[in-house]
């Protein structure tokens, strides 16, 4: 949708964000840190205070004691559930709620099976948020206190990809912490007012370095713009995306309310007085009087006029019903009409709005609106929600808050400014009498508010490559930190030595007359090597070749070092180990079994002399074989394993070691934009190395006993186990095959089930109505042998996958140019 002139990006605005986005130089995070420990300083010594001034806040305030272990980082039990991966929304208060709900909207409609949390800082945004957000998002909660405890409570409950803050609220330890966690910040619909800008000024030296902890900053206007980009925040990170608020301001359906035979109906909507929480020490009349005192000369020109009067604030509906008992004027509360038995109004007369969440919809029954907040000096209010009903406004001078707002729709003479409380009088006047100019007006309001819409979609769409870009860590304290940190550094340490062993050995060894093709990785647990190599062997062999695998035998039991098997052969799994048991059921190719993988490559030449091909299974980290070429197998799910080494992270080698691969190939990153945000990134590691992206199908569920196809399972209540390095995708797959699944259970990776463990499991599964037990190949051959007795009645389905690799041919390209250079050799030897 078009901006206005004053909302066109700049070319800075359209600079890609970088799918690794870095906080820039060791200066700027030095520079960061010291704001940190700063603040952090400051809150240690003003706890004593705080403290004080909460209990009192929890002594006076009902409403602040409800849900307050929230805002100590202590969530609802069913939070525990949600998987990683959500993305947080915090909105200070009905204003930023308002203005989320579109967002959130356009967001689930593209992703649904995201979880999406809200939180907020206020009473009153929390009970907006549960009224307008409760069934769009899967949890509403306060934001935690800025404390570093509160905030890693929440983040390990939720564990977000994205945190996007609305408008402006800046929590030094709570950015910080979501980035440390490997989540994405964004700030959106960003907005700095004349009437605070003077204050990021004077701290100008504090903001400037905070805000580099946001991803990207989308703002509202030209002003906004310029004003971030003075706080410091990078050009590539800065955008003009427009006002959310549009969105949020669709042509509300109108609400139910007696009319009481009016003629005239004149809204004062958000009217304010002089001793509310954060208002000018400087006094001025109450809104209220100066509204009712004008209306007391409109009645006597209309008789049949309806004033609906909204204070801004619940707290004050009882201050302003005493007015209105003192005032002589015919009135009403509008929570008498929910009665049944309610006494209509006499005209002329007022209807005071105590209630919350309803003046939206009252906007298109409205002659004219005055919105409050702005004869006042306090910063006007929201005048989109009436603009979209499509009538005449009137504001008075104090619009510093909406002050771009206000411009744009004054530039197109959409609604009347008024300068003083004197002329409020006669403008009112003139709309009522007026009624074609009144309906000019509200006419141009709509069509400006209608040319300003579809904002969300464009913002979301910024939105997407950050999420996807996420590489979600644990969030630790500082003891953990450093004790998995040390023991981390001995990891390296010994990685290092062992690999220098290694790599002295390999070179003691005259190479193998066959060229050796590793398929390994670089994290701990399973990213798909096993599938892989299994789908080259088969591949390699309709190209003609004699392929050949190595595999260690991961927790086989077999008193023979070496173990050679030919394609297809029927051994015991306690033999050979569950991974090379799907080598053997596809039958693609021999297989040797062995610690001392060259040695079993001579071993099994000699029994498999036409062998001219040998695939090294998780090869990427054994030096102790010359390999030709390295393939890299990149999990999706965590593409970089929390970037720190084990057991800090999932990392078996510092991801420096990614420059010795020839090409990559990325398993589980279906979504484009995850892809892309992970090949980004292994560019800047590895130049040189092409990428790569497998996809894996489910193919069909068969039977544990018989190995039959059982027909579709969608739909049906089924119980899922696993024993992966990763079992997050396969509770994923089963969520996208639609299966209805009551429990799930992860073992660790490679487990040998025994009857009882099984026993249990089906216990479980039909006190909760399962119908099935279900799991995956590999665990399939890690079952028992008397299963059926353990799970009975219910039985256990298998899902059989098909592995596909995108791109295959530019694949065998670049293998086969290797291939080449060394197979006439082989087969001449």
């Amino acid at each position: 949708m078009p901006l206005p002139a004053a909302c066109k990006p700049r070319a800075a605005a359209k600079t890609k964000i970088p799918a690794n986005v870095i906080l820039g130089s060791k200066k700027r995070v030095l520079e960061i840190t010291r704001a940190l420990l700063l603040y952090r300083l400051i809150q240690l010594v003003t706890f004593p205070f705080i403290v004080v001034y909460l209990v009192l806040r929890l002594l006076t305030e009902r409403g602040y004691r409800a849900h307050f272990a929230e805002r100590c980082g202590i969530l609802p039990g069913s939070f525990n559930r949600t998987k990683p991966g959500c993305i947080w929304l915090h909105a200070v208060s009905v204003g930023e709620v308002a203005s989320a709900i579109p967002l959130i909207r356009q967001l689930r409609t593209e992703q649904p099976r995201i979880p999406f949390y809200l939180s907020t800082s206020t009473v009153a945004g929390r009970k907006a948020a549960v009224r307008q957000a409760g069934t769009l998002v899967d949890g509403i909660f306060y934001v935690p206190f800025d404390y570093i405890s509160c905030v890693r409570r929440t983040l390990r409950v939720i564990r977000p990809a994205l945190a996007i803050v609305l408008e402006t609220e800046i929590w030094p330890n709570l950015y910080n912490e979501i980035r440390r966690s490997g989540a994405r910040l964004a700030i959106v619909n960003g907005r700095i007012s004349n009437r605070t800008w003077p204050q990021y000024q004077a701290w100008h030296w504090f903001f400037a370095h905070v805000l580099q902890l946001a991803d990207v900053v989308l703002v509202q206007s030209a002003t906004d713009f310029e004003r971030y980009s003075l706080l410091g925040v990078l050009a590539q990170r800065l955008a003009i995306a427009g006002n959310l608020k549009y969105d949020a301001a669709s042509l509300p359906v109108k609400g139910k309310l007696p009319a009481f035979g009016a003629e005239q109906i004149w809204i004062a909507a958000s009217t304010v007085g002089q001793h509310e929480r954060g208002s000018s020490a400087r006094h001025y009349a109450d809104e209220e009087d100066i509204v009712l005192a004008a209306f007391r000369q409109l009645a006597a020109e209309f008789p049949r006029i309806l004033l609906i009067l909204a204070p801004r604030q619940p707290g004050r509906f009882a201050e302003v019903a005493r007015k209105l008992e003192n005032s002589g004027l015919h009135w009403l509360r509008r929570t008498a009409l929910k009665d049944d038995a309610a006494p209509g109004l006499q005209l002329p007369g007022v209807l005071l709005l105590d209630t919350i969440g309803e003046l939206a919809g009252l906007y298109g029954h409205a002659d004219t609106v005055f919105v409050g907040g702005s004869l006042a000096p306090r910063g006007g209010h929201n005048i989109i929600e009436p603009a979209a009903a499509g009538v005449p406004i009137l504001v008075g001078p104090h619009m510093q808050n909406f002050e771009t707002i206000a411009r744009d729709f004054l530039e197109r003479q959409a609604i009347v400014q008024i300068q003083s409380e004197k002329e409020l009088l006669p403008v009112t006047r003139d709309l009522l009498k007026n009624p074609r100019r009144a309906a000019d007006l509200g006419k141009r309001a709509l069509q400006f508010v209608r040319s300003q819409q579809g904002i969300s979609r464009s913002i979301a769409e910024r939105l997407w490559p950050l999420y996807h870009s996420a590489s979600l860590k644990p969030v630790r304290g500082l003891l953990g930190s450093v004790l998995l940190g040390s023991l981390a550094l001995l990891w390296k340490v010994g990685g290092v030595v062992k690999r220098s062993e290694s790599q002295r050995y390999a070179a003691s060894l005259l190479p193998l007359p066959v060229p050796v093709v590793s398929i390994g990785g670089i994290t701990v647990g399973g990213s798909g090597k096993t599938p892989f190599a299994n789908h080259l062997a088969e591949r390699l062999r309709l190209r003609g070749y004699s392929p050949a695998i190595l595999t260690r035998g991961y927790r086989r039991i077999f008193p023979a070092e070496n173990l050679i098997l030919a394609p297809g052969a029927k051994v015991s799994p306690v033999l050979t180990g569950d991974e090379a048991q799907i080598f053997l059921r596809t039958g693609a190719a021999p297989i040797g079994i062995g610690a001392d993988r060259y040695e079993t490559a001579q071993i099994l030449l000699r029994q498999f002399p036409a062998t001219d091909v040998f695939l090294l299974d998780d090869g990427f980290q054994h030096a102790r074989i010359v390999r030709d070429f390295d393939v890299v197998i990149i999990d999706g799910l965590d593409p970089f394993g929390q970037e720190k080494l084990v057991p800090l992270g999932r990392l078996r080698e510092p991801l420096t070691a990614l420059r010795r691969a020839d090409a990559f190939v990325v398993t589980r990153a279906e979504n484009d934009l995850r892809f892309a945000a992970i090949r980004g990134r292994l560019r800047e590691l590895n130049p040189a190395a092409p990428v790569f992206r497998t996809r894996l199908l489910a193919r069909c569920w068969r039977d544990y006993a018989s190995g039959n196809h059982i027909p579709n399972l969608e739909g049906q209540r089924v119980a899922a186990f696993c024993g992966l390095g990763n079992p997050r995708n396969f509770w994923d797959t089963l969520e996208s095959l639609g299966l209805n699944v009551v429990f799930n259970w992860a073992f660790d990776d490679h487990h040998a089930y025994k009857p009882n463990e099984l026993s249990c499991l089906a216990q479980q599964a039909r006190l909760l109505g399962a119908q099935m037990l279900v799991t995956t190949e590999k665990d399939r051959i890690n079952c028992p042998n008397n299963l059926e007795g353990a799970i009975a009645p219910l039985k256990l389905a298998w899902l059989e996958i098909e592995l596909e690799l995108e791109d295959e041919p530019a694949f065998f390209e670049v293998l086969e140019r290797v291939l080449r250079k060394r197979r006439p050799a082989g087969l001449a030897s």
